[in-house]
């Protein structure tokens, strides 16, 4: 059976943006993240997510040699790669919903640059929570930014937008699902979906 476009770019990518230890468990979380959020996001193919958020993974643009490896590798090459292999069965799996997600229901994940760009880095402007010890291979803290959102409502005197009830407080944007090699993964905070009415996968 030969190897469906969407099945090999997903591969691509999780065998991209994983180190290159080649764990199990950090190449099929990623994948998994990828086919978590594309059926979250109204059931998307993988091209269809990036092209809804181009931003989402670097590895399809930024020159990520695993990532052309991958895509330029014949099947035979494949089947003969035990880190492209892994990565091929790992897509088929995330894309078909089978057996365990090791992301534990993440949409997102991050690399190495979560600690060397720690201070600019979104998500710690966005505010996180390490839900698990485990979780915190790069040994950070959590950063809070404890917010308030309000109901807007329109002064009929006045007719300019103020302040209502309030509609929900959280601290975090983001908390942590798993973590493994050089990854840990990632989904929205359930306080910042209810009180923003956010969307789990946006």
């Amino acid at each position: 059976m030969s190897l469906d476009a969407q099945t090999r770019k997903l591969a691509a990518i999780a065998y991209g943006e994983a180190s290159g230890a080649n764990d199990a468990n950090e190449i099929g979380g990623i994948a998994w993240a990828v086919a978590n959020r594309a059926r979250a996001w109204g059931g998307k193919t993988v091209d269809g997510l990036l092209a809804a958020d181009p931003n989402y993974t670097y590895a399809v643009k930024d020159g990520n040699q695993r990532y052309a490896k991958l895509m330029k590798a014949t099947e035979a090459a494949i089947a003969a790669d035990p880190g492209m292999k892994l990565a091929v069965d790992s897509a088929k799996a995330a894309l078909a919903n089978s057996g365990n997600d090791p992301s534990n229901g993440a949409y997102w994940w991050d690399g190495k640059d979560f600690k060397s760009n720690f201070d600019n880095h979104p998500k710690v402007k966005d505010g996180f929570h390490i839900t698990d010890p485990k979780h915190n291979i790069f040994d950070v803290k959590d950063v809070a930014h404890p917010t308030t959102i309000y109901w807007k409502v329109r002064d009929k005197k006045t007719g300019k937008e103020v302040n209502s009830k309030v509609r929900g407080k959280f601290q975090f944007v983001w908390e942590s699902t798993a973590a493994y090699g050089s990854t840990i993964f990632w989904k929205h905070d359930a306080d910042y979906i209810k009180a923003t009415g956010g969307k789990a996968y946006r």
